[in-house]
């Protein structure tokens, strides 16, 4: 079904002009008629064998690139043809860019059946040299969807999104409130400010976000005041507006975020001035909210097969926001778009999520981690307030933790996944926020911390509708993070552990903050390949991630940044191993995956995504301000089979001095597949750092103030040790291939230390000590001993026994406490169960149960030795008493 017709038309060469009807089978030929040009306008008469929406693509030619270059003011040499289908509205598209260059996709349209023209009046130095039509196809919902019955639907009466009646009433009363007075009177301002506005439904505008912002006001207005003027401004400019509004084929920028705006802005005026809605604006305002939503990047139905409501661009505004709320708002002339969106969330994000939040902390990290969730908190609100009740997990209101917890005093975040914020560095007075998140969610949840959060991060003074919506002005902001336990277990599905020394927000502050990850489950997109990083913040990051986030998908980006070679944690290289999802460099990491999955069923079955078991996590003896944390995961399944077993452990000392706040004991124990495959233990830091004959000594630097961290190396020593050291332009050398990024960040200038031991061998231990210590102090003496299952530590006033990681104590253990101080006496690693607890000196014996999952015990002692044995003695104290 195809014409090809070389054409000369008074002398001018245009090419081939190349018209291909392409896609489902109309059941009868399609005929390009004829084809006129002069040079700039081209004119193709055909032949449409049924109607409906076709797909237009054009191939051309630059004549003078230079010129455009010359001219080129914003990086894109983006050059526009004006299409006419049919003699309809004339429209701009783009038909070279930087970008797709000259070949474009020029976007869908609608023809009749029959004979009818496109014309296409080109740019200046430029020439068509094909075109092509083909059916349009759009996706198609899954069978479950298109069956789906909804159980939970839109009520009746509007309004709908927001409020309903029992909730219209009590969001009015609020804004009599003081603490609303402010964002009132804006909206007030700009809802009774006319809108120049020109309509004319033969020319196309381009998105602006005023107007639709005005649009919103004049909606937000009547709905609070009744005012039909103001209300009847508003359906008639969203009409307008919609019916002119055109995106085109722009496809660069995440033009859908624009997109899915203008769908929302129609939506809120449908549902809120729906009693001032005539047959006529019904019909306009949902027509071209349909038209929109077919160029989402989720498509129309929200199905399109790469993107998805899980993960992805799917898994923002899109569905839980912008189609749902026009769903909701159209759903008694139409419940068609309301069944496709209540599958997408009811029957796929919500389950998904009920098992994903398990672990308060997001899959997508701190920036696209609170994007995204904020999103998902659209959806929550509009189900929640469409229905008196919320159709989510409570589990959802304990998220917003994950930000609070990977706070670092200086005001930035510990890094988690692609971190798109590029003021991290720029400024020493950034504080990172999402201000809109933390409205969302301290309104769901009633919690007067998140709302302390919010209003730290500046309020919302660029969206006082959604603040009026959701705030409730009896619930107080409460500033006092004391309350809150130093440490956070992450739970079982995103396996991690945040211990801090305090919670300062003074930026020279000498508050450490660590973060050790491991366990769980990998879902891709902007997740790094990390499982057993380390991260340590003592006045700035002494360890932790060099990798930035400057575009998705690029060699640096696939190669360096989301692989484990940019994180603190163990490689292991296997020369024959498999590269996947466009990788170049075996960097000998954990597995690298761009897949994620879609269904709880799927995450559980499918072992891809799993990488480790975590073993232990516990903190105590304090459950607010513990002396200790510890962790240990099994992260074999992180790795590719060259890996036969690993396990690592952390544990974190909150020593509660000046000179030495705390210490971390990193333990790992490997055995791998083979010999011949090499080991690398791994830190990476911001400053380059300085050798000594135990380790490596970190510094860093904020406001004036400086700490050290020195890592001790027990074991192997470093004597024993191959050291390979990368920083500066050399950051990014990974195995033979550099991958460099030119960035004021630090990170792209920062160094890699990379430690493997000299003998060859399947299996190696590995035992460190990290001390952050304040400018000008000295580290303190590590006494170290090991023994066939566990290590023994004195240091200050602690004394260790830490099992090996990848095993539980189950022998008896003596404790020798020396008299010169009281100890504080950590074991960790006993298998669960109960143990017989013996003193020398007190002649006293208790039976403690050590509970699976924690394996942890400690006491206050001194100058005694502690017998220590598995098993229940009769006849001792049950539970021990200091």
């Amino acid at each position: 079904m195809s014409v090809r017709i070389w054409l000369i038309v008074k002398g001018t060469f245009l090419g081939l002009a190349f018209m291909a009807i392409q896609g489902k089978a109309y059941g009868q030929q399609a005929k390009v008629t004829s084809v006129k040009g002069n040079g700039q306008k081209l004119q193709v008469q055909v032949d449409i064998p049924a109607a409906g929406v076709y797909s237009l693509t054009s191939e051309g030619e630059v004549t003078d690139l230079n010129k455009i270059k010359a001219a080129d003011k914003t990086g894109m040499m983006t050059l526009y043809a004006t299409i006419d289908v049919r003699a309809s509205r004339p429209t701009k598209r783009i038909v070279f860019d930087s970008f797709r260059g000259a070949k474009q996709y020029l976007g869908k349209f609608y023809f009749e059946k029959g004979k009818q023209a496109v014309s296409m009046l080109l740019p200046a130095d430029f020439k068509v040299k094909a075109v092509s039509i083909n059916a349009f196809v759009p996706p198609v919902a899954p069978v479950a969807a298109e069956s789906y019955k909804p159980s939970i639907v839109p009520p009746e009466e509007h309004p709908r999104l927001w409020v309903n009646k029992e909730s219209l009433p009590v969001v009015k009363a609020r804004l009599e409130e003081a603490e609303h007075q402010e964002a009132w009177g804006k909206v007030k301002t700009l809802a009774l400010q006319p809108v120049q506005f020109s309509y004319d439904p033969k020319k196309e505008m381009f998105y602006d976000e005023k107007i639709e912002r005005a649009i919103e006001a004049k909606a937000f207005y009547y709905l609070m005041s009744g005012d039909e003027k103001i209300g009847k401004e508003a359906v008639s400019l969203a009409g307008q507006y919609l019916e002119m509004l055109e995106f085109g084929n722009i496809s660069y920028g995440d033009i859908t975020r624009e997109l899915g705006r203008a769908i929302y802005t129609g939506a809120l005026v449908y549902d809120w001035c729906y009693s001032l809605l005539d047959a006529r604006s019904k019909t306009g305002l949902h027509k071209n909210m349909m038209r929109l939503a077919q160029d989402m990047e989720i498509g129309w139905p929200p199905f399109f097969g790469i993107e998805s409501i899980i993960n992805g661009h799917g898994n923002e505004a899109q569905v839980s926001r912008d189609l749902l709320a026009m769903s909701i708002a159209v759903y008694d002339e139409d419940p068609v778009p309301y069944k496709y969106t209540s599958y997408s969330i009811l029957e796929q994000l919500v389950p998904m999520r009920k098992f994903e939040y398990q672990s308060p902390r997001h899959n997508q990290g701190v920036d696209y981690g609170g994007y995204r969730f904020g999103w998902e908190m659209h959806g929550a609100w509009l189900y929640y307030r469409m229905l008196g009740y919320p159709v989510f997990d409570d589990n959802i209101k304990n998220m917003p933790y994950y930000w609070l917890y990977m706070r670092t005093p200086d005001g930035k975040m510990l890094r988690d996944g692609d971190m798109f914020n590029v003021k991290y560095n720029s400024s020493a007075d950034f504080y990172w926020k999402n201000p809109q998140t933390m409205l969302l969610c301290y309104a769901y949840s009633g919690n007067p911390a998140i709302k302390a959060e919010f209003v730290k991060q500046g309020g919302l003074p660029e969206n006082p509708i959604l603040f009026l919506l959701l705030d409730d002005p009896k619930l107080k902001p409460d500033f006092d993070r004391e309350k809150m336990p130093l440490t956070k277990d992450f739970g079982p599905v995103l396996g991690s552990m945040v211990a801090r020394t305090g919670w300062s927000e003074e930026k020279g502050s000498s508050d450490v903050v660590a973060e050790i990850k491991g366990g769980g489950y990998h879902f891709g997109n902007h997740q790094h390949a990390d499982a057993g990083a380390l991260q340590i913040y003592h006045h700035g990051i002494q360890v932790g991630d060099l990798g930035l986030y400057l575009s998705y998908g690029s060699p640096y980006d696939f190669n360096f940044n989301k692989r484990s070679v940019a994180h603190s944690m163990l490689l292991v290289r296997d020369p024959a191993e498999p590269l996947l999802f466009r990788t170049k460099t075996n960097d000998g990491g954990t597995r690298f995956s761009q897949r994620f999955p879609r269904t709880v069923d799927e995450i559980i079955h499918d072992s891809w995504y799993h990488t480790g078991e975590i073993r232990a996590s516990a903190f105590g003896p304090d459950p607010v301000q513990p002396n200790y944390s510890y962790f240990n995961a099994d992260l074999t399944a992180a790795y590719t089979a060259k890996v036969k077993s690993y396990a690592k452990s952390f544990l974190f000392l909150n020593l509660k001095r000046k000179d030495v706040p705390a210490i971390i004991v990193l333990l790992d124990e490997l055995e791998t597949n083979d010999k011949k495959f090499e080991p690398y233990w791994q830190i990476n830091t911001l400053e380059k750092p300085v050798k000594d004959e135990q380790g490596f000594v970190l510094h860093s630097s904020f406001k004036n103030a400086a700490g050290s961290t020195y890592v001790d190396l027990l074991k192997p020593q470093l004597k024993d040790c191959e050291v390979k050291m990368y920083s500066g332009d050399s950051t990014a050398f990974v195995f033979g291939d550099l991958y460099q990024v030119k960035s004021p960040w630090p990170e792209a200038s920062g160094a890699r230390i990379m430690v493997s031991p000299k003998n060859e061998g399947n299996q190696v231990s590995y035992a460190a000590v990290f001390q952050m210590t304040e400018q000008g102090s000295s580290k303190l003496p590590v006494h170290y001993e090991e023994k066939g299952n566990y290590y023994l530590f004195k240091v200050a006033d602690r004394l260790l026994v830490v099992a090996k990681p990848n095993r539980y104590l189950d022998e008896p253990v003596e404790v020798v406490v020396p008299g010169d101080q009281q100890y504080e006496v950590v074991v960790v690693g006993l298998k669960d169960g109960f143990w017989n607890m013996k003193s020398s000196l007190k002649n006293s014996s208790f039976n403690i149960n050590v509970l699976k999952g924690n394996h942890t015990t400690s006491w206050k002692s001194k100058a005694e030795t502690i017998y220590l044995s598995p098993g229940r003695a009769y006849g001792a104290q049950e539970g021990r008493i200091n």
